[in-house]
């Protein structure tokens, strides 16, 4: 300690006590270590404080570098997949994959997810059993559950769709129930009728019903095209995800007999819909 330093430091003692200190010299010296080693103290944590602050940033801009700058800027996650980052894309897929379709990662696993969600969601009285098709020259099970990336190579956001389709049983006679997720689309249309006719193929929004599902508004439509008879629901969450139910007497080319009636009431379709279970974590 200097000169200067001990009269600074004197000079906090007196300013700082009250009432005024003795004058006693080797008792204002012993204030004034005690006042600097006080400063001294504080500026070193606040220095650790800083250091510590600063390594934790640097680590966790190391591994996630995008997350870091949100977390500094006050952001939330940017990712329409939370928890699932975008793959890396090949010559003309996605790494690992040959067609649209994922069949092993974190995309893929989504899909397999999303079959055992749809599994679990047939009503009382119905079973979903993983039967094998009866048709001749049709093969393998009738539980299928997919992930696929919709979009192309270099087009951002990357939207994916996961589709199940669960073979839905009453006695010996079998039905269809069909999910189909799609992270958000910029190209989906926003309004629900849009949406579900839009999905099966329908002109126009004629034979659309909207049902309020906890404040959520839920569209269902009739099938107008050929096949069995279905009924479908859809959703848009407040997150840009989209859920589709569709339902069918028949699970075309099973071989089996048909149900006698859907397995849903409308209603209970268009609750089914907005089930938050089929978001799948987003």
């Amino acid at each position: 300690m200097n000169e200067q330093d001990l009269k600074r430091a004197f000079e906090d003692v007196v300013v700082a006590s009250s009432p005024r200190p003795s004058m006693d010299p080797r008792v204002a010296l012993d204030r004034a270590h005690k006042a600097r080693s006080r400063r001294r103290a504080s500026v070193t944590g606040a220095v650790v404080a800083v250091l510590v602050v600063g390594v934790g940033l640097g680590s966790a801009f190391a591994l996630n570098p995008q997350g870091t700058k949100e977390y500094v800027l006050g952001a939330g996650p940017s990712s329409s997949h939370r928890g699932v980052p975008d793959p890396e894309w090949g010559e003309q897929w996605p790494v690992g994959q040959n067609d649209r379709t994922a069949t092993n990662g974190p995309q893929a696993d989504r899909g397999k997810q999303l079959l055992e969600l749809a599994r679990a969601s047939v009503p009382a009285g119905y079973d979903a059993p993983d039967l094998q098709y009866k048709t001749p020259g049709m093969a393998g099970g009738m539980l299928r559950g997919q992930a696929q990336i919709i979009t192309n190579k270099g087009e951002t956001p990357q939207v994916w769709e996961y589709t199940a389709s669960v073979p839905v049983r009453k006695g010996d006679k079998v039905g269809r129930l069909t999910v189909r997720v799609s992270t958000p689309n910029p190209k989906a249309p926003t309004d629900p009728c849009a949406q579900v006719n839009g999905y099966l193929g329908n002109s126009g929004a004629g034979g659309c019903k909207t049902y309020d599902v906890a404040g959520n508004q839920v569209a269902t439509a009739a099938s107008m095209t050929s096949g069995p008879a279905s009924t479908w629901a859809s959703y848009r969450a407040a997150n840009g995800w989209t859920v589709t139910v569709g339902q069918a007497e028949e699970y075309s080319d099973s071989g089996y007999p048909k149900l006698d009636s859907q397995p849903f009431f409308t209603p209970a379709l268009a609750e089914l819909a907005a089930d938050p279970k089929f978001l799948l974590g987003s």
